[in-house]
């Protein structure tokens, strides 16, 4: 009686392990849209002074620590998002090599923390 229901167990333990598995793996889609908007240092959002990048200049900038963000919209109504690598870490660097394009795309998860706009960013690419 014992054997018998221990190996019931086991069979329901494998069973639920292996639907389990599979629904997590098709629960997780990831939306192939991407958020458009400008690339632009933090400094520039809190004084409201936007400059036009040069690459060789945003690629400095980034060097010596600018932060670069995704603005989406212009004026009161744009969103600021801060763009970080699937590992977590900032994306500011990467970000700098498309501050001089009009417009460049994000794909990857939205998350919102705390009030702040959160990208976790799978591509970036120019939109032009």
């Amino acid at each position: 009686m014992k054997r018998t229901l221990g190996l019931l167990l086991i069979c329901l333990l494998f069973a639920s392990v292996s639907t389990f598995a599979q629904t997590k793996t098709t629960t997780t889609k990831k939306s192939p849209k991407p958020i458009v908007g400008k690339v632009v240092s933090l400094n520039e959002v809190a004084t409201g002074n936007f400059v036009e990048w040069t690459k060789s200049e945003a690629d400095t900038a980034a060097f010596y620590g600018t932060p670069f963000v995704l603005m989406v919209g212009t004026g009161s109504k744009a969103k600021i998002y801060i763009v970080l690598n699937e590992d977590g870490s900032f994306a500011g660097r990467k970000l700098s090599k498309y501050a001089f394009n009009e417009k460049v795309g994000v794909v990857g998860k939205n998350v919102v923390k705390n009030g702040l706009n959160f990208i976790i960013a799978e591509t970036i690419e120019a939109m032009e």
